[in-house]
């Protein structure tokens, strides 16, 4: 896991822009790759809770 930056920001500043037209555009997702991006998020919090308990000394087996 990434370690901790120890730092502030002085002054933020926050710029929006619309959209645009571009965005309405947009075909359906495919579901392809809507399954692809779940199957990824799954995993990616599999490995963090994984990490997680490591780092606190709790391990479940499955």
């Amino acid at each position: 896991m990434a370690r901790q930056r120890q730092t502030v920001a002085e002054r933020l500043r926050v710029v929006a822009e619309p959209a645009g037209d571009s965005t309405a555009l947009l075909p359906s997702p495919d579901p392809r790759l809507a399954e692809l991006v779940r199957l990824l998020a799954r995993h990616a919090a599999r490995d963090f809770v994984e990490a997680e308990e490591r780092k606190n000394g709790r391990h479940h087996p499955d």
